[in-house]
């Protein structure tokens, strides 16, 4: 990463497609200069069955992100779930190559590069990130790269995050109908982690809960590294349609309802009131029902993503591991109750809501991708980030009109000094 280098990163999400364009400054933060959102349909249940719709959204979203930077985009860096990657835990043991001048970091890729040469792909499966855990020098552990160290050997334990080859090629070729290269797929939570945990909360041990549209992505992180990441298939759509399948109302007044009567425990309602609804299988009838059974229907939906996730906990041995507990998601961090009814049914002391109106970026819509840009710049020096951006020469239609006005000042003056 260098002050100047621009990375442009995209959200593929059910329902929308983000982008964000992300230039390093001389603090070595991230400044965005760009950003688009626009609507997508054609992903369902994490894949991609639609591909040049996609494609559409996506190039929407870099057209609105290019009028804004007044770059040329050629490329980007897309956001991958839980269920289109698997995660392999491995030890690899190295020597070092000068022992008498101390370990190097080019030991150190020897070692990332050897991962990549020996793992075994299948099925146009590929490598996405290698995440280092532990080094192993002499007997002693070390969290952080140990460069320097005098040794002949060393063992790191690393996490190969590896993506589906059919999502792979499902990115690719909705990007090619967008007219961009792939620039490398980005693990999902390390990105969304990168926005909303607190450092001390990935060391002690967090359950991260990112509920979305379509999906809710569950990760537990330990001692700063990620332990465990799955994606399931509900989000906070599905409260929607379930209160229009119970009600017999369109998806459009139980997304209304939903965002109006936004509790997730039934015992905190104050006021039960009536709520008159219109049935769509009685033409101009109405239909009378209790604010509770609306609040039922969204704690039962809630409860069971809680109860889902709690089961994944256990199967995977990550009980005693987990100390607190993170939600985030735009819809879900407005509902009134949810960290309550996590704390009962996950057995937690420690519950917060991190609300994407927290963090200072453009729109709430743009936390994931914002959060990529973010981590692919911490990738660091020994590693390409760069876009493929170019500087758009062309005169928008706005600098036209300016230079239209110029040209015209200029021959009234020159009216004017030959008239004088």
């Amino acid at each position: 990463m260098a002050i100047g280098d621009i990375i442009v990163g995209l959200d593929l999400g059910v329902s929308k497609v983000s982008c964000v364009i992300g230039q390093v400054n001389k603090f070595s933060e991230i400044e965005v200069i760009g950003y688009g959102l626009s609507d997508n349909s054609g992903i369902k249940k994490g894949q991609i069955i639609d591909p040049q719709s996609v494609g559409q959204s996506i190039r929407k979203a870099i057209e609105a992100a290019e009028q804004i930077s007044e770059l040329s985009v050629n490329s980007a860096y897309v956001n991958v779930k839980g269920m289109n990657v698997r995660i392999e835990k491995i030890v690899v043991e190295a020597e070092v190559e000068k022992p008498d001048d101390g370990m190097t970091l080019n030991d150190i890729n020897k070692v990332f590069s050897k991962v990549q040469m020996s793992m075994n792909l299948a099925n146009n499966e590929q490598i996405i990130d290698i995440l280092p855990f532990e080094y192993y020098v002499n007997g002693r552990t070390y969290k952080e790269e140990p460069i320097g160290a005098f040794c002949k050997t060393f063992s790191i334990e690393i996490e190969v995050v590896i993506a589906k080859g059919e999502y792979i090629l499902g990115v690719q070729k909705a990007l090619g109908y967008a007219d961009l290269k792939l620039d490398g797929l980005i693990l999902e939570t390390l990105a969304t982690s990168n926005i909303v945990l607190m450092p001390e909360e990935k060391d002690i041990g967090v359950l991260l809960i990112d509920i979305g549209a379509g999906h809710t992505d569950i990760s537990v992180y330990k001692e700063s590294k990620i332990e465990f990441y799955t994606t399931l298939p509900v989000g906070g759509d599905h409260i929607t349609n379930d209160i229009a399948l119970t009600f017999n109302i369109n998806t459009v007044e139980a997304e209304k309802m939903k965002r109006q009567y936004n509790l997730a425990i039934s015992a905190m309602i104050t006021n039960n009131h009536d709520i008159r609804l219109t049935s769509r299988t009685q033409v101009g009838g109405n239909e009378v029902v209790k604010c509770s059974d609306v609040v039922g229907v969204i704690e039962a939906r809630i409860k069971e993503i809680y109860q889902i996730t709690r089961r994944i906990v256990a199967d995977n041995n990550l009980t005693n591991k987990i100390e607190c507990m993170v939600l985030t998601g735009q819809g879900i961090s407005n509902i009134v109750g949810v960290e309550e009814l996590a704390m009962l049914i996950l057995k937690l002391n420690q519950v917060r809501i991190c609300s994407p109106k927290l963090i200072n970026i453009i729109k709430p819509q743009h936390t994931t991708v914002f959060g990529m840009v973010r981590y692919i710049a911490s990738l660091g020096s020994n590693k390409h980030v760069n876009s493929d951006v170019a500087i758009i020469t062309d005169l928008s239609f706005k600098d036209k009109i300016f230079e239209s006005i110029k040209n015209i000042k200029k021959i009234f003056k020159r009216k004017k000094d030959i008239d004088e």
